[in-house]
């Protein structure tokens, strides 16, 4: 009966040691990639693309100004909520034409104020 015992503990040792052995140096390398990212997806927007920040945070100052909700603004003519919601988080890299020219509408802008938000051509305030 003593040895039904201690095998399972024995087994029990050796998987302990095996795991805390393995996964030290499997977990640094992958938080350093994740740590650099980010910096050089800084630098590359920084250089000559649209200023797709500036367009969030308009888009976004604007539909709070006038106490629209996302849904509100795509009821008035502009892009689906979910599109919206895409422009103020920033994942709409290059916005369309159309797309741009619906947030004017919808958000009661003069023609054209979404594009040159996004091509840096208009300023802080409209």
């Amino acid at each position: 009966m003593t040895s039904g015992k201690t095998r399972p503990e024995a087994a029990q040792v050796k998987r302990d040691a095996a795991v805390a052995a393995e996964p030290v140096a499997v977990a640094e390398q992958p938080v350093v990639e994740q740590v650099a990212a980010p910096a050089a997806a800084v630098s590359e927007s920084a250089a000559g693309q649209p200023d797709i920040k500036a367009l969030a945070e308009r888009v976004k100052a604007r539909r709070k100004e006038n106490g629209w909700t996302q849904a509100d603004v795509a009821k008035k003519g502009g892009p689906s909520a979910g599109s919206i919601s895409q422009i103020e988080r920033c994942l709409i890299e290059e916005p369309a034409e159309d797309l741009l020219a619906k947030l004017d509408t919808a958000l009661e802008w003069p023609s054209g104020t979404a594009d040159g938000i996004v091509r840096g051509l208009v300023g802080a305030a409209s």
